[in-house]
């Protein structure tokens, strides 16, 4: 190598940075003057020879592929020859003073708007999880979405990430620091010119205006200012905004020097400090000569053009600071509600310029989340910056590269990633990620019904990624057990799963206790708050509501042996004690409709064979408590987990039809007993009746007057031919009442269930709608009760209701049932029969209490206190043994008010992402609020007056009203109409798209005959052993492995997700009514 070429060889070394575009300048531009050009020379020059060094120069300002255009820094030079990225290692060493965590983000899509003075950033979109763009004309936030992206947009970001300026770990915190930045940055990596820097930061100081914001428009007046103007008051005030302009290191360096054009101090600490009064406008122009007025862009007082390379900067444009009045607005900002406490932002700036001829991109992450005042329209700190700039003839589209960005931002892997990345190559690997899942949707003309498969293939994918986390947690667990074992000496947890026998007596029951009394304090404090007090009124009326019907109802089927008053009592009392010593106390306990039914079946057939039926129910409640021992000594509350959805949904699907059939066959009999007649009554009973109605009437004199007149009438009328009035039961053909009955009925359903199709509709707010579908009920009682109370002269059946605190039938029965007896002796071999009609009934409350009980220990409600399997089981029958003695009826817990009790006492997230379903945060798991309600309910005897106002009917309306309710959450019914449907019209359902069409009739074709089966057996006469053809279902069930195939059970019978946007109500959570 000759000595001559060295120096040229180590400028070329010097120079090696690739540049990132093409940029040619071109010779047509007025200010490419050649008196203009700078040509800077090396020492090392003048060692060459002239026609060299002459050749050396007329080239050094070309722009050759993989050489720069300005003096590279030594700092640099050490660095060549390494690749893009160093290795994370050494990376992580250098930046580990940062925290890397990650956050939730928020993202805000800024596009530039306007032109010369009107020239502002406007926001046009934002993603918290999805995207809500801005409606045009209404200044308002459109409909939170998905956000659907072109494949061609994200190819270009990756370009623009591949090609642009990334800064990671930027240590600014003031937002015209960043800018300056961000500007020196982009001119080193030759993605802009020297004079684009001053236009490109006026661009990037641009005020920004958030939706709902108007400025100087119609009556709203808010102050205005900007860094620029504080800035100049600052200098002013300090006696140093006549400095000189221009420095050695201007001269020499170029027209951005940081000390001249932006002073390091903290503009805004300094804006904290200043009044409203002091906030006044200023204007402040970088790099003017002393004693020059401010006139333009490279123009001074006397005129003269100044040079091209001498670059003014004219901030005029105005820009937002935050003050304490834009703090406690933004603290009070309803979107703050969406966004998690620890959130930070990501800014997107897009848009075009004139002055720039290629597209300059930045992406920057800050060393430290940094709040800038009026650049987010939330309070929250900004980490993440990107920014696209460039021209308009461009061929890339800003605003969907923008909305990209945001997209990937918004993404819980692509921010994650963002955060703990060191270097450009870590961005590219977490895109390449994301266009792996994504998925791309052909052009063409094709309707919306189309995209249903997309939930297949989310689900799909879903199940991909899950495979491989659980194989990695595998594989993981494997290698890390042998050094747990070795830490904790191979111990087990404390306390097995609940439902895993221990092979101890009583070791489930045992673990019961241990595992949750330690909890009963805590119980106890956390019952003390706002949300479990209304909770528990809630519940009140929910309880009281099903406590009245089940009471009337039993009333009515056994004649006022046990009616409301010992309802009311027994719930009472046994919620008092479960809420105390229950191992689960969310659980309502009281009556049920599988109990009820129980219970006609076994006064008809104490009826029919000669029995006392409340001291039959004696020995019952004393087998219950001894058959419930026997089983908790073997631990027998595991074999709960047989009890599949195929039983639940036949067990559910014969309460709910039996439910409906009763409220029908009510009305049947009202219209049997008070048929519509022409003419119903003969005269004499007509006048007797009259006059006892006036005489005995406490009404008005007016109500009298009225009857007198009615009397004269029917006196002149033809007499009809007689009818009876009254029978053994009560009056008979009494006029309107069938069809006042109908009112009543239909009325209470439809209310009810109509408040409960509302709680879901998208009326009202979200907490009103709740609050109306919750008690539903409730109001239509009410509402029914005084509908029949301002029709006085037509006859209904009312309530029977003692006055105060006796039993329903106080003539015939007291508070203690005689075991000899009560209306008649009984014989000693029927006390240990009584063990059969026991076990039966111990069948109901095994299925209904764990069953509710699994419902409520599901792993998505993150219950941290468990459960009592098998304690609750045991004081549910040792309750009964107290509802034995005092002929009480049989209480269970109540799967329904159950599961209405546990959403009522649990915290849903509020700081879910507008669009998104939110999500438990935790349950309430207390004391109090069931005692509450046991206590209210308890309290709620002496209401006998008003319980007296309640009609039948409007209680059969309600019974009916439950049985269509708990249609809605069986799939077993969904299966039914499947028959009557041609396959292409079947749901996307995994039982549809899983299983053969004829194969999935089969199996509900087999709980077709289950259920026929269960109905024929009671609707004879042994109906009493329905419980035990329910449990044969569990056997049945077990042989179904010979028919179908597992892959086609687990779909048929098992879980299904949830797919449904809205919020499921208590009845389609609980799998049994009641």
């Amino acid at each position: 190598m000759c000595l001559w070429t060295w120096p040229l060889v180590q400028c070329i070394f010097r120079h090696s940075k690739s540049r990132k575009y093409s940029l040619q300048d071109s010779s047509t531009k007025s200010n490419a003057h050649p008196k203009n050009r700078r040509v800077s020379t090396q020492p090392e020059d003048l060692r060459l020879k002239g026609a060299d060094r002459d050749q050396l120069d007329s080239h050094r300002s070309d722009d050759p592929k993989a050489l720069r255009r300005h003096r590279t820094s030594r700092p640099s030079i050490v660095h060549i020859g390494r690749k893009d990225g160093m290795d994370n290692f050494q990376a992580a060493l250098m930046k580990k003073m940062y925290d890397h965590s990650p956050h939730a983000i928020f993202v805000q899509l800024d596009e530039l708007f306007g032109g010369n003075e009107d020239r502002e950033w406007k926001e046009t979109a934002r993603w918290i999880k999805y995207e809500e763009d801005v409606e045009e004309g209404v200044d308002r936030w459109g409909k939170p979405h998905v956000a659907s992206l072109s494949f061609h947009s994200l190819l270009n970001l990756r370009k623009c990430l591949e090609e642009g300026l990334v800064n990671l770990d930027m240590e600014e915190k003031e937002l015209p620091g960043i800018a300056y930045r961000v500007c020196e940055d982009l001119y080193k990596e030759d993605l802009i010119r020297e004079e684009d820097k001053a236009p490109l930061m006026r661009i990037l100081l641009l005020r920004h205006r958030h939706v709902n914001e108007h400025h100087d428009r119609g009556f709203r007046f808010s102050r205005k200012q900007s860094y620029t103007s504080l800035q100049s008051q600052w200098l002013e005030e300090n006696g140093i905004s006549n400095r000189p302009s221009r420095c050695s290191v201007c001269l020499t360096q170029g027209p951005l020097c940081p000390q001249h054009l932006l002073p390091r101090h903290s503009i805004s600490s300094y804006i904290q400090n200043l009044s409203d009064a002091e906030k006044r406008k200023a204007s402040y122009q970088i790099d003017v000569p002393f004693g020059s007025k401010k006139i333009g862009r490279n123009v001074e007082s006397e005129g003269h053009l100044l040079p091209n390379n001498h670059t003014s900067i004219d901030m005029k444009e105005e820009m937002y600071t935050i003050s304490s009045e834009d703090m406690k607005k933004a603290q009070n900002d309803p979107i703050l509600k969406r966004i998690p406490s620890d959130a930070q932002s990501t800014s997107v700036l897009v848009g075009d310029v004139d002055f720039l001829e290629q597209p300059a991109i930045a992406f920057i992450r800050l060393a430290e989340a940094v709040y800038i005042p009026s650049l987010i329209e939330v309070n929250i700190p900004v980490r993440f910056i990107f920014i696209l700039l460039g021209p308009k003839g461009a061929n890339l589209d800003y605003h969907e590269v923008g909305r990209s960005i945001s997209t990937l931002m918004a993404n819980h892997e692509f921010h994650n990633i963002a955060y703990e990345a060191y270097n450009r190559k870590a961005l590219l690997s977490a895109i390449n990620e994301f266009l792996d899942d994504s998925i791309v949707l052909p052009p063409g003309d094709w309707e919306r019904q189309a995209l249903l498969p997309i939930e297949e293939i989310k689900a799909k994918s879903e199940r991909i990624r899950k495979r491989k986390e659980d194989a990695l947690k595998k594989a993981v667990g494997e290698v890390a057990k042998p050094m747990l074992v070795s830490d904790d000496g191979g111990k087990k947890p404390p306390f097995p799963n609940p439902l895993e026998r221990t092979r101890r007596p009583f070791g489930g029951l045992i673990n019961d206790l241990k595992r949750r009394y330690p909890f009963y304090l805590s119980d106890l404090k956390s019952g003390l708050n706002p949300q479990c007090a209304a909770a528990a009124l809630f519940m009140y009326f929910a309880a009281l509501s099903g406590a009245i019907t089940f009471g009337g109802l039993m009333s009515d089927k056994t004649q006022n042996l046990i009616g409301v008053s010992e309802t009311l009592v027994a719930t009472s009392v046994a919620g008092l004690i479960f809420a105390l010593l229950g191992g689960q106390p969310l659980v309502i306990v009281g009556t049920t409709g599988p109990l009820l039914l129980f219970d006609e079946s076994l006064y008809q057939f104490c009826k029919s064979s000669g029995i006392d039926y409340l001291t039959i129910r004696f020995y019952i409640g004393i087998w219950l408590g001894v058959i419930a021992l026997l089983v908790a000594s073997v631990e027998g509350s595991v074999f709960v987990k047989w009890f599949s959805r195929f039983t639940e949904e036949i067990f559910s699907a014969l309460i709910s039809l039996l439910y409906i059939v009763e409220s029908v066959m009510n009305l049947v009999l009202v219209f049997t007993r008070h048929p519509l007649r022409g003419t119903y009554y003969n005269l004499n009973n007509l006048m007797q009746e009259l006059n006892e109605t006036v005489y005995n009437s406490t009404t008005d004199n007016l109500f009298a007057r009225n009857v007198s007149e009615l009397t004269a009438i029917i006196k002149n009328s033809s007499v009809p031919p007689s009818v009876p009035l009254y029978d053994s039961i009560g009056p008979l053909n009494q006029p309107n009442t069938a069809l006042l009955c109908t009112i009543l009925s239909l009325g209470t359903f439809a209310i009810a269930y109509y408040l409960l199709l509302f709680r879901n509709s998208q009326f009202l707010g979200r907490n009103a709608r709740r609050a109306l579908g919750d008690f539903g009920v409730p109001i239509a009682i009410v509402i029914m009760a005084s509908l029949n109370y301002f029709v006085p002269n037509t006859h209904t059946q009312r309530l029977t209701v003692p006055k105060g605190f006796t039993p329903s039938n106080p003539e015939v029965r007291g508070w203690l049932v005689d075991p000899k007896g009560t209306l008649q002796p009984i014989e000693l071999w029927v006390a240990f029969a009584a063990g059969v009609p026991a076990l039966l009934v111990y069948i109901l409350l095994f299925m209904e209490t764990h069953i509710t009980e699994l419902i409520i220990d599901k792993p998505e409600r993150k219950l941290k206190k468990g459960s009592g399997f098998h304690l609750d089981i045991v004081l549910i029958c040792l309750l009964n043994v107290g509802c034995g003695f005092i002929g009480a009826p049989w209480v269970c817990v109540a799967t329904v008010r159950s599961v209405a009790h546990v959403q009522a006492v649990t915290v849903m997230s509020r700081t879910h992402a507008p669009g998104e379903k939110p999500h438990i945060i935790e349950v309430k798991e207390q004391r109090v609020s069931a005692f509450v309600v046991s206590l209210l309910i308890g309290v709620s005897v002496l209401m006998s007056p008003l319980l007296r106002l309640v009609p039948m009917s409007v209680l059969f309306g309600v019974f009916l009203y439950m049985g269509v309710a708990s249609t809605n959450g069986i799939q077993f019914f969904d299966r039914i109409r499947l028959f009557f449907m041609p396959p292409k019209h079947h749901p996307a359902a995994s039982y549809v798209r899983k299983v053969k069409t004829i194969k999935m009739h089969l199996f509900t074709f087999i709980q077709l005959l289950c259920l026929a089966l269960l109905w024929t057996v009671k609707s004879t006469k042994a109906s009493l052993a329905f419980p035990f053809f329910l449990l044969l279902l569990v056997p049945l069930r077990s042989n179904l492995k010979y028919i179908f195939s597992p892959r086609e059970l687990r779909a048929l019978d098992g879980d299904q997700p949830d797919v449904d946007g809205d919020e499921p109500d208590f009845y389609v959570e609980a799998p049994l009514p009641g």
